[in-house]
């Protein structure tokens, strides 16, 4: 059959893929639920080192989940590369091809709005809580 190992190849990107989509999705949920509750924590103790905490841990989700987005990007390029080749030239390779640098998956908008937004409340809220 034509195109079998290209088909086998385009089918062992997108489950990679689709992982990556999960672990992206994963990321987003935990990062609302812990830092949902650490702002209800500081909330109800104003502790100035909680805001500290919890700036580390947004940046630590934005970073995470950027990575996960960069490595998904990479995948995406690999599966439009294969896509475009012969089946003769298939070689299973799994190596991601990246077309932009990391720092720039960090920036996209929507990383940029959620986690960005409640990075600067955060730091807002150091500036005017602060000891």
């Amino acid at each position: 059959m034509a195109n079998d190992n290209k088909h086998k190849h385009m089918e062992m990107i997108q489950g990679v893929i689709t992982r990556m989509g999960s672990n992206s999705f994963i990321i987003k949920g935990w990062s609302v639920t812990s830092i949902g509750a650490m702002y209800a924590y500081w909330l109800t103790k104003s502790n100035y080192w909680m805001l500290v905490l919890i700036l580390g841990v947004v940046l630590l989700f934005w970073f995470h989940d950027a990575y996960y987005l960069h490595l998904e990007r990479g995948f995406r390029n690999l599966y439009e590369e294969v896509r475009n080749k012969n089946d003769s030239q298939i070689d299973f390779g799994m190596t991601p091809i990246f077309t932009e640098k990391g720092m720039c998956s960090a920036m996209r908008p929507i990383l940029k709005w959620s986690y960005g937004s409640i990075t600067l409340i955060t730091i807002v809220l150091l500036f005017i809580f602060k000891p």
